[in-house]
C-alpha cells in the first residue's frame, strides 16, 4: 500500500527503526521547522541583550500575527501560550466562581484539564458535574444530555472539540450555542483542533478556546494558542506576571520574563509547510493512513469495521476487550509495544473501556501499521 504523499516521510528525522503511530500524543516537527528553530536560538545567543532588549517584542507580534491568519483571526484576538493545559489553568485560575458555583465537564474530557477544574471549584467552594456521554451518542444526544445537567447554579462548560483519549469530534458550536441562551460560559480544549478540522472561532465566539500547534500544525513543543473573548479580556492575567502585565491582552502573554520564544517564532514556518502542501489534501493523506491502519488492527483483533466508526480526522478507535486496570495498565501496554516490538502507540481508557488510538502523519508507512496490529495482536492474543 503506498499512501498520498509518501515522499513527505523523509521530511522528519524520525528513528527509523521505530514504527511511530502516535502522532496525536506529543506530534512531531519536521526538519526544516526544527531547523527554524534552532536558528531562532543561535541568533538570541548571538546577542541575548539585543534580542530581548529590542527585538524579542516585534518578533513575537509578528508570529502571532501570521498564526492569527492561519487561524482566521485578527492579531489582537489570541494570545500564544506554551500548550493547552497551560491556557485551562490560566481560565480556571481566574474564573470567577463562587461558593456553590458548578462547572460542567464530560466524562470524555482530557484528565489533565478536570483536574484544573476540579481544584479551582474546591478553593471556591464549587461543585463539579460530570455528564455521561455514550460513545455512539450524536450531536443532539450530546447536547440535550448537557442541556439537563445544566440548574441556576451552572456557571461554566468546558469541553473538547476533540476528544483525545476516544477520538471524536464534539458538537462544541452547537454548545456554545446552548451556553449563550443560558448564561454560562463555555471553554473549548480544542488541543487536537489545529490542523486537523477547519475552524471558525468568531462564529464559536467560546468564551475560552485554545488549541496546541505542537500537534497537528506540527510546531515545536511550547507553541498553542489561547483566545479570550473579549468580554473576559479584562478579567483573565497570566499565570505568570512581567513587565507588560499594566498592557491589555494579548500583550501581557507576549512576555513572561526571560524565556525560550523560539518555537513561537517557528511556528509560521510549520504552517507554512503544510501551505506548500495544501491542508486538505493533508487531512485526506492522514486520514487515509489512520483508516489503512484502523482497519489492520481491528481484523488482527478479529473486530467488526464497523465497531466505533471514525470521524473525519486522523485518528481512529479501536477497542481493546478483556482489558483492565486503569490507566496504570494502559502505561503498561503502550511501553511494552514501545520497548519490545519498537511501536509507539497510544493505549487509553475512558468509562471503564479501553481502546488503541491510531494515529497518521505523512511519515506513516503501510509497515507501521502492520507492525503495530502484529503487536498488539500478540500482546493481547497471544
Amino acid at each position: 500500500m503506498i499512501f498520498d504523499l509518501h515522499e513527505q516521510r523523509e521530511a522528519w528525522a524520525l528513528d527509523p527503526t521505530v514504527h511511530h503511530c502516535n502522532h496525536g500524543s506529543y506530534g512531531a516537527v519536521p526538519s526544516v521547522v526544527r531547523e527554524m528553530q534552532r536558528a531562532v536560538q543561535d541568533q538570541v545567543q548571538q546577542n541575548p541583550v539585543r534580542f530581548f532588549a529590542r527585538e524579542a517584542q516585534d518578533r513575537v507580534a509578528a508570529a502571532r500575527a501570521q498564526i492569527a491568519a492561519f487561524l482566521g483571526q485578527q492579531p489582537e484576538q489570541i494570545a500564544l501560550v506554551r500548550n493547552a493545559t497551560e491556557a485551562a489553568s490560566t481560565t480556571l485560575r481566574g474564573f470567577p466562581f463562587q461558593r456553590g458555583d458548578e462547572a460542567i465537564v464530560l466524562d470524555q474530557e482530557y484528565g489533565a484539564v478536570v483536574y484544573a477544574v476540579q481544584r479551582a471549584l474546591a478553593s471556591a467552594g464549587g461543585v463539579l458535574r460530570e455528564v455521561a456521554i455514550p460513545m455512539d451518542d450524536d450531536a443532539a444526544h450530546i447536547v440535550a444530555a448537557v442541556e439537563a445537567a445544566i440548574n441556576s447554579r451552572t456557571r461554566l462548560l468546558v469541553v473538547d472539540h476533540i476528544t483525545s483519549a476516544t477520538a471524536r469530534i464534539l458538537p462544541v458550536q452547537q454548545l456554545a450555542d446552548l451556553c449563550r441562551s443560558k448564561g454560562i460560559a463555555i471553554a473549548v480544549d480544542a488541543s487536537h483542533a489545529p490542523g486537523q478540522i477547519d475552524l471558525d472561532l468568531d462564529r464559536l465566539d467560546a468564551d475560552f478556546w485554545f488549541g496546541n500547534l505542537h500537534k497537528w500544525v506540527c510546531a515545536p513543543l511550547g507553541s498553542a494558542v489561547y483566545r479570550i473573548a473579549p468580554r473576559w479580556q479584562a478579567r483573565m492575567r497570566p499565570l505568570i506576571v512581567s513587565w507588560r502585565d499594566v498592557e491589555g491582552y494579548p500583550a501581557p502573554w507576549d512576555m513572561l520574563g526571560t524565556v525560550d520564544v523560539s518555537a513561537w517564532l517557528a511556528a509560521p514556518a510549520a504552517i507554512d509547510f503544510f501551505n506548500r502542501i495544501g491542508w486538505q489534501r493533508l487531512r485526506a493523506a492522514n486520514q487515509e493512513r489512520m483508516r489503512y491502519g484502523r482497519e489492520m488492527v481491528l481484523a488482527a483483533l478479529g473486530l467488526s469495521k464497523d465497531i466505533l466508526p471514525p470521524d473525519a480526522i486522523a485518528m481512529g478507535l479501536v477497542p481493546l476487550p478483556h482489558m483492565e486496570g486503569g490507566r496504570a495498565a494502559c502505561a503498561a501496554l503502550q511501553k511494552r509495544l514501545g520497548e519490545v516490538y519498537r511501536v509507539e502507540s497510544a493505549i487509553t481508557t475512558c468509562a471503564g473501556a479501553y481502546y488503541l488510538r491510531v494515529c497518521g502523519q505523512l511519515y506513516n508507512s503501510a509497515a507501521d501499521y502492520e507492525a503495530l496490529a502484529s503487536a498488539i495482536s500478540t500482546e493481547l492474543r497471544g
